[in-house]
């Protein structure tokens, strides 16, 4: 649908809606839509149309947490241009998703407490409007996959994820941001409580920590995946790492 703009008089201003045309998408991907922008009752100054992606990230200050909606990896697909009274200009886009986008979807479920969009930025007369935001589906990359699945297939129970405000140490990042994916305990491990699977995916491959809860305090395991190794046996290598640390 389209949504009302901004009008430097106030009244007859632009609309705009944006259309994907890939519903989902998976970290490194590629986004296909288009921007559909259509004139109001009185001609206007289009800045600049801008698209970002959005999550919501937790942050925490002194004591307190809270949660907000993050831009990230904004990009321009228009610069300025005169709308015209009535006029309609459809503006075609390609957007790149961060390998390090968190995830919203995993073997075909949604990823309870996940979300992440794509929301149009219009500057008008030096005003930011921001348009809707258009909700889209993240799927699990290949290495992420084997490495939730292991987690099942251990005994883990999939429970919820987040995204944590920071840095991880140690790890290269690119958005100053990372998911959490918390699984419940497994009877398989009686010393363990609750494991959090974190990725950090690059074109290459992704880094992979899993802080685990254990009775004497956390413990954190790290390793690497290429891209063109997830055909081996993760789950047996996952369950005598999580075994070693849980000793």
């Amino acid at each position: 649908m389209f949504k009302k703009l901004l009008a430097a008089a106030g009244v007859g201003g632009a609309e705009v809606e944006t259309e994907l045309h890939t519903p989902g998408v998976q970290p490194g991907g590629t986004v296909h839509g288009v921007v559909r922008v259509r004139g109001g009752s009185v001609p206007q100054e289009i800045s600049r149309i801008g698209l970002e992606f959005v999550t919501k990230v937790e942050y925490e200050h002194t004591e307190e947490e809270y949660e907000q909606n993050r831009g990230f990896a904004p990009v321009t697909v228009h610069g300025p241009f005169h709308l015209p009274t009535g006029a309609v200009f459809d503006i075609p886009f390609a957007i790149h998703a961060p390998w390090e986008t968190p995830i919203t979807f995993y073997n075909g479920h949604h990823l309870p407490g996940m979300a992440v969009s794509v929301r149009t930025i219009v500057e008008i007369a030096g005003a930011v409007d921001a348009g809707d935001s258009d909700p889209i589906g993240v799927g699990a990359l290949p290495v992420q996959h084997v490495v939730l699945a292991a987690m099942e297939q251990l005994g883990f129970r999939l429970r919820r994820a987040d995204v944590e405000q920071g840095w991880i140490r140690g790890i290269q990042q690119e958005l100053g941001f990372y998911q959490e994916i918390e699984f419940a305990r497994s009877p398989r491990y009686p010393g363990i409580g609750e494991v959090e699977v974190t990725f950090v995916a690059g074109q290459d491959g992704a880094e992979v920590v899993l802080e685990v809860d254990r009775s004497r305090g956390d413990g954190y395991l790290g390793f690497y995946i290429d891209h063109s190794g997830v055909d081996g046996d993760w789950t047996a290598e996952i369950d005598r790492m999580i075994s070693g640390i849980g000793h």
